[in-house]
């Protein structure tokens, strides 16, 4: 299947249904889209992360209120990240790599800092996995995709080489969309009929990657219970 048909296969969710989870990260995205921070950010940042799966038992954030989220809205509206922010007059480029593994720094500095308790364990910090750092960067600022593990799984399939939030992959998702780049503009103004919203380059890989790695989970648990 082509890029057109993967993307449209997961927008169906989406255009079929207005409470759908995946709208979550529309609606961060729009929230941040504005100039003005305020709390409504930090909401919208903690009920998208947690309709994206990072509010697991297992995880620090379950443990804290919306308002741990502070910190990474005020790395995120700095004056320099903001230079990073993508919308339709401005996408993400490779020369922005850089910058964006900075605020991949940062981010973890500010979640690393925070300790939480669950039940009689000891205090240990909130763990800035590349998954959550990832989302974040996704749903504030759409300068890179989500590396959770459909993605991951998407790009693997794929045949991608590198899989890692890191210099290496992200250079390897920019030759993926200047290969692919007449498909990817299909499928930018196709989204945006379908849901009158501009949806940046690394959106739609994010959509792509993980569509293919979701399709594969369930085709090989299907051939499981057949078995």
């Amino acid at each position: 299947m082509g890029i057109v048909n993967i993307i449209e296969k997961y927008l169906s969710g989406i255009t079929t249904d207005e409470f759908h989870r995946y709208k979550s990260w529309d609606n961060c995205f729009q929230a941040f889209s504005v100039s003005k921070q305020t709390e409504i950010q930090v909401l919208e940042l903690a009920f998208y992360l947690a309709s994206w799966g990072m509010y697991r038992g297992s995880g620090g954030l379950l443990q804290k209120n919306h308002l741990i989220h502070k910190g990474a809205v005020d790395i995120v509206y700095s004056k320099t990240n903001q230079k990073l922010k993508c919308n339709q007059i401005t996408e993400i480029k490779p020369e922005n790599i850089k910058a964006i593994l900075a605020v991949k720094d940062e981010l973890a500095k500010h979640y690393c800092s925070i300790f939480f308790t669950k039940g009689a364990d000891k205090p240990k910090p909130i763990s800035p996995t590349d998954t959550l750092l990832s989302k974040i960067m996704l749903g504030t600022l759409g300068c890179v995709p989500a590396f959770d593990r459909y993605f991951i799984d998407g790009l693997k399939e794929m045949k991608m080489e590198h899989t890692g939030f890191n210099e290496a992959s992200l250079n390897e998702l920019f030759n993926f969309i200047y290969k692919n780049k007449k498909e990817i503009d299909q499928v930018q103004k196709l989204i945006t009929a379908k849901t009158q919203r501009h949806y940046p380059l690394m959106k739609i890989l994010d959509m792509y990657f993980w569509q293919i790695g979701y399709d594969k989970d369930v085709k090989e648990k299907k051939q499981k219970k057949v078995k």
